[in-house]
């Protein structure tokens, strides 16, 4: 299972080491070749067992994994957008009805 991707090779390493460390079995894959045909940097964390998934969060979080925040939208804007809809949907219900 995918926990994490990351373009730091040390990075990986150390966080391979940490999980195994704590008794989680994980593995990498991806990464650079050194020659050409250059491949993607990408580098994916996976853990072997489902079941370690929120341990091995945490410790990559310890490790210094950067954190994902979800997107937030503000609530002013929500409120323009519906008034900019609203007025949107009046303008061409008046042209319609002309």
């Amino acid at each position: 299972m995918l926990i994490y991707e990351t373009d730091d090779s040390d990075f990986a390493d150390s966080a391979i080491e940490a999980l195994t460390r704590a008794g989680i079995a994980s593995y990498r894959t991806g990464g650079a070749l050194p020659a050409p045909p250059i491949s993607d940097s990408t580098i994916c964390i996976h853990i072997r067992d489902e079941s370690d998934f929120r341990r091995a969060n945490e410790i990559l979080v310890e490790q210094g994994a950067v954190i994902d925040s979800p997107v937030q939208i503000s609530p002013k804007l929500i409120v323009a957008g519906i008034i900019i809809g609203v007025l949107l949907v009046a303008v061409i219900v008046s042209g319609l009805v002309k």
